[in-house]
């Protein structure tokens, strides 16, 4: 068992490591953290401030760590499996954007703008403020934005980041374990639970999940996108929020001394357009299906026109396109082996002898090796 002095400990560690990030933002006369609408949607904290990182992160681990041992064994375990149906009904009926962000609303006009009845309404939103900090209600019955719900309003590609979570993937994740018990060594897309040993000392981490049983198909994942366009538009977008990853593969790659890239299911262009940015003389070609492609050369910026161009692909077929670079994002964690090695082998007509084949995935290293914030976001 824990020592008593433990939570001790941990609120010496936020209250000590606290001090230091405000510290740092009152020094550098940068807002302080807040979930009012008009906050800034992240910590502004530099890429270079390490130890502010650092300390944030302690902070973050330590409160977490606090919350369990205060909240006890036998309370952990009771799972709030309603945690987030009232973010997909606020998403599924607009309330986010049922009026602008600076003004204030009530149960009823968001009842009027919705269709639902103004009581579901205030069962929907004071459910998700209580759990998740959408809305505020500091009047009773009076309900304004709280940063969540004004970033959600206004950052279609981050609202759609959150829509695409909880209505495809949430709901393959609940058939998880029936798909293990339905398909248990399978490596087929329509069976879909598949395993991959990223670390030796890590338990095998489930990528993919009951897609099919959720979906009440026998297709695999894409192949039921490949039937509903607007669920494939959807998916598509959804590799276009911001990525985290993007600056070091721009930074660490030497793509200065190269002329042309393939980004192989490549959704809308996200990686080839900050490439072709920062790159002028990269010549980028992005290949996916023909309604994500058709959907992304839609969203082409102008002065990109020429230098980034969509092409529908299958990469299972044969390429056809010779470039310096071949490069995958986020691809191979979606197949087994044996697909994963048909989809290398389809490059073998076009490659070159000097040519390079980039993988981009997110491996998990050994979890000693990981705090904890660290290990939930690799996750």
């Amino acid at each position: 068992m824990a020592p008593t002095n433990r939570i001790i400990e941990l609120s010496s560690i936020i209250a000590r490591e606290t001090a230091v990030i405000n510290d740092f933002l009152v020094s550098n006369k940068l807002p302080g953290p807040s979930l009012d609408w008009d906050a800034t949607p992240t910590i502004p904290i530099p890429d270079d401030a390490t130890d502010i990182k650092a300390a944030r992160s302690a902070v973050i681990e330590a409160s977490t760590e606090l919350k369990a041992l205060l909240t006890g064994p036998r309370e952990l375990l009771r799972f709030q499996w309603t945690d987030f149906v009232s973010v997909k009904a606020v998403l599924r009926f607009d309330l986010d954007k049922s009026f602008p962000l600076k003004e204030s609303t009530s149960f009823e006009a968001m009842s009027r703008f919705s269709g639902l009845s103004a009581r579901n309404v205030r069962r929907v939103v004071r459910h998700a403020i209580i759990n998740h900090y959408f809305f505020q209600e500091n009047t009773p019955g009076i309900i304004t934005h709280s940063a969540l719900t004004a970033i959600l309003a206004s950052d279609e590609v981050m609202r759609n980041s959150l829509r695409v979570e909880l209505d495809e993937f949430w709901p393959a994740g609940v058939k998880m374990a029936d798909a293990m018990e339905r398909w248990p060594n399978s490596e087929e897309s329509n069976e879909t639970v598949r395993f991959f040993d990223l670390d030796a000392r890590v338990e095998r981490r489930l990528i993919s999940q009951g897609f099919a049983l959720a979906n009440n198909s026998n297709k695999g994942m894409f192949d039921i996108f490949v039937d509903n366009p607007e669920r494939a538009a959807r998916f598509g977008l959804y590799f276009s929020k911001p990525d985290q990853t993007a600056d070091g593969l721009l930074d660490d790659y030497p793509w200065a001394g190269l002329n042309t890239m393939v980004d192989v299911g490549g959704s809308h262009g996200s990686v080839a357009i900050g490439i072709a940015e920062r790159f002028p003389n990269m010549k980028c070609v992005v290949q996916d299906l023909p309604d994500t492609v058709a959907e992304g050369a839609s969203r082409l910026p102008a002065a990109l026109h020429g230098q980034v161009s969509f092409m529908a692909h299958d990469f299972f077929t044969e390429q056809t396109v010779s470039a310096d670079v071949y490069y995958f994002k986020s691809i191979f964690h979606n197949w087994a082996d044996k697909y994963c090695i048909k989809i290398l082998q389809s490059l073998v007509p076009a490659l070159r002898p000097d040519a390079k084949i980039v993988i981009h995935e997110r491996i998990l290293p050994g979890l000693e090796s990981l705090n904890t914030v660290d290990a939930r976001r690799a996750m």
